[in-house]
């Protein structure tokens, strides 16, 4: 799928894409993607005011902002379920915080059939903080938007999705200096774009 036909698709979509609900007075970093960023790192492309991440077959795809450091903070992002994948249960996309490189960081991620999770990595280490489980607060479907919120303090993480609780729980470690991004993995048989709208980062209300 091209990156225009993705942009059209996410067009057709984002109409009934749930507002972001970032509670913290101060904002700390917002990207509404309507043009490219030199600071952010990594495979993101930016066009129509929306962002994409691609991945192929059996790889992961992400990218960070460097341009702040965010240890604590409370972040949302509209994530849009990706079309023509043959398997929806094996391409996930989300939020990405606690990055310092590829093999420290932390993600909170959502299929489009109805599940959640939140990796992490530590020392190039796989950790399982949330297992992949069924999170009914999801709107199921190809094209449909859903509204991520992570929020982190110290050791403690809470995950929200369309506005509502999901799961919090404690990190393994404690990180510093790191940033914020996006994440998509695919394991999916075919290539898949990820798509998102309107990235914010508060402080922690």
């Amino acid at each position: 799928m091209s990156l225009r036909l993705a942009t059209a698709v996410l067009a057709a979509a984002i109409a009934s894409a749930p507002a972001l609900a970032c509670e913290g007075p101060t904002v700390l970093f917002q990207d509404n993607f309507q043009a490219a960023n030199p600071d952010w790192y990594g495979g993101l492309s930016v066009s129509g005011g929306h962002a994409s991440l691609s991945a192929a077959a059996g790889q992961l795809s992400f990218a960070f902002y460097g341009g702040k450091t965010i240890d604590s903070g409370d972040a949302c992002v509209d994530v849009i379920g990706p079309p023509n994948l043959k398997n929806v249960s094996e391409a996930r996309a989300g939020i990405m915080f606690g990055f310092t490189d590829v093999g420290n960081y932390y993600a909170f991620l959502v299929t489009e059939d109805g599940e959640a999770s939140v990796l992490g990595v530590h020392n190039g280490a796989s950790l399982s903080p949330v297992v992949i489980r069924p999170a009914p607060l999801l709107k199921r479907g190809a094209n449909v938007s859903n509204s991520l919120r992570v929020t982190w303090k110290g050791s403690s993480v809470a995950t929200f999705i369309n506005n509502q609780p999901f799961i919090s729980f404690t990190l393994h470690y404690i990180f510093k200096n790191s940033f914020i991004g996006l994440f998509g993995s695919n394991d999916d048989p075919a290539p898949t774009i990820f798509l998102f709208d309107t990235l914010k980062v508060t402080n922690v209300p």
